[in-house]
């Protein structure tokens, strides 16, 4: 039987698949998501093949995990920045600070290229990532209802819209616009979106 080196059952399986997943990210990083497989990252972890295949059958399983590491934060950042006090505008500001200095991070450039090297994601795997982008895109939502709480489908295109705003602005940021203006600029276009302006 395995040596649990945690107090409980869950918290080593949660210490396990944090470690699968930093092994990963370093052999990704290194060598490439296609030049890696499992069997590489149970080796690096020190585990069994068949022992890592417990916590993540797939490569793109452990994609899915380890884009579950990185949305839980994100999520509550999102959520904290929103029910700060301030007015809505200034909430929205917050926000779009959380996701933009997100986006920029090292860490979410390499989860989406990880992701995108994923060659035919299960269906689960998709599902879930879905799942977690809508639950972010959730929190900003309030903001964008007005004060009349807008149609649920106003408010969808809305909230689309402003998080299309944020991706396009991290792209340009990435391909060497000023930081500064971008984020002025969308927090300008977003507040237009939001109808607070």
């Amino acid at each position: 039987m395995p040596r649990i080196n945690a107090a409980t059952i869950a918290e080593h399986v949660a210490q396990q698949e944090a470690a699968v997943i930093e092994a990963a990210r370093r052999l990704f990083d290194a060598r490439g998501f296609r030049q890696v497989s499992l069997s590489d990252i149970a080796a690096e972890v020190g585990l069994g093949r068949t022992s890592l295949y417990r916590y993540f059958p797939t490569k793109a399983h452990l994609v899915q995990g380890w884009f579950e590491q990185a949305m839980t934060p994100l999520v509550e950042r999102s959520r904290a920045a929103v029910d700060a006090p301030g007015t809505d505008a200034e909430r929205l500001e917050a926000w779009l600070d959380v996701q933009l200095a997100f986006l920029l991070e090292d860490e979410h450039t390499a989860l989406v290229a990880a992701s995108l090297e994923s060659e035919d994601l299960p269906d689960d795997v998709r599902e879930r990532l879905g799942a977690r982008h809508r639950e972010l895109y959730a929190t900003v939502s309030p903001l964008l209802a007005g004060p009349a709480g807008d149609d649920p489908a106003l408010v969808r295109v809305r909230t689309v819209l402003v998080a299309g705003l944020v991706r396009s602005a991290a792209d340009l940021v990435r391909a060497g616009a000023d930081r500064a203006g971008v984020r002025a600029e969308l927090g300008r276009s977003a507040r237009l979106t939001a109808g607070l302006a």
